[in-house]
């Protein structure tokens, strides 16, 4: 795998490098890629970033032997359930995901799969940022349970009395489910954001000043989403963090001890690609078992029931 890194790395072929951007047809992406904004938004490296859900003819996984896979649960679920008996036809291999997608790889195919986590060496904790920044989409997919958002939001109570703080939570029908309630969504996380912010000076943002914005040193993003259900690799993180902020998204403060292979992804963090580790929760059989009960389910994106059993069995709380 190591070899292959290697040599994906020095031929710097993939499918987001501008030699082959107009082999793509960004309208044969899926619908919900737009309403992803600013989350699924391209951004390149050797390795080669991009959505699998992305990849709508089977040729396209021949641009590039390497493939930094950004999808996250419900994405990643659905393609490999999809595709696993004829997963080695693709010709493709090896996937990297995050580790906490690992779960989702059923045995047969672990060899065709590998990880990438972030590391950001320099991290600020929340109380130290001078300015702090909230985003969220209002979308129960993002959010999960909004009963329980307040109890996870506890941290934004340890921002620093004099730090400033700006609020950006595009308002999103569900990205999968369009049940249609974002209008009882956003008014409680309104309830559960003031509750928590008590007494502060908010500024709200919009994506177009959000972007104007160059440099995120001495800045901490917190994300409000509970887990990587829709996006595992956000384009907002990367962005905020190659200009110095601090991201609320797990990236390590050291490399990880089986890191086989580096590089810096801008002067403050780096990505890391890792074998595929060990799990003792895997899901591909209950996933199987699933797909095999509902047949009539023509698209798993979309099914509540298969959202909700990807949650519970990756050990999240809506």
């Amino acid at each position: 795998m190591l070899e292959i890194i290697k040599n994906q790395f020095e031929s710097g072929k993939t499918l987001t490098q501008s030699k082959y951007y107009n082999y793509v047809n960004r309208g044969q992406w899926p619908k919900f890629y737009w309403d992803l904004y600013p989350l699924a938004q391209e951004y390149y490296h050797e390795l080669n970033p991009y959505f699998i859900f992305n990849i709508y003819k089977p040729e396209f996984f021949r641009f590039a032997k390497c493939i930094t896979a950004r999808d996250g649960f419900v994405n990643m679920a659905s393609f490999i359930l999809d595709n696993y008996s004829k997963f080695r036809k693709l010709q493709t291999g090896p996937i990297f995901i995050h580790p906490d997608l690992a779960p989702l790889v059923p045995d047969a195919l672990k060899d065709m799969f590998g990880c990438w986590q972030i590391v950001q060496p320099k991290q600020i904790k929340i109380s130290e940022a001078k300015k702090v920044f909230i985003f969220g989409f209002v979308s129960e997919e993002y959010l999960g349970d909004l009963d329980k958002l307040s109890e996870r939001i506890q941290a934004l109570k340890d921002i620093n009395p004099n730090a400033s703080v700006e609020l950006w939570i595009p308002l999103r029908k569900d990205i999968f489910g369009k049940n249609n309630r974002e209008s009882l969504v956003i008014y409680n996380v309104m309830n559960h954001l003031k509750d928590i912010l008590h007494g502060r000076k908010i500024k709200f943002l919009r994506g177009e000043h959000f972007f104007d914005i160059s440099d995120f040193k001495q800045s901490y993003v917190y994300d409000l989403e509970l887990d990587k259900m829709i996006v595992a690799d956000s384009y907002l993180h990367y962005y905020t963090q190659s200009r110095g902020a601090t991201v609320n998204n797990g990236s390590l403060l050291a490399p990880p001890a089986d890191s086989m292979f580096s590089f810096d992804m801008s002067l403050h963090h780096q990505i890391h690609y890792t074998p595929l580790p060990k799990v003792d929760n895997s899901l591909f059989t209950d996933l199987l078992f699933y797909k095999k009960k509902n047949p009539s389910v023509k698209d798993l994106n979309f099914d509540l029931g298969f959202q909700n059993m990807l949650r519970t069995g990756l050990k999240k709380e809506f």
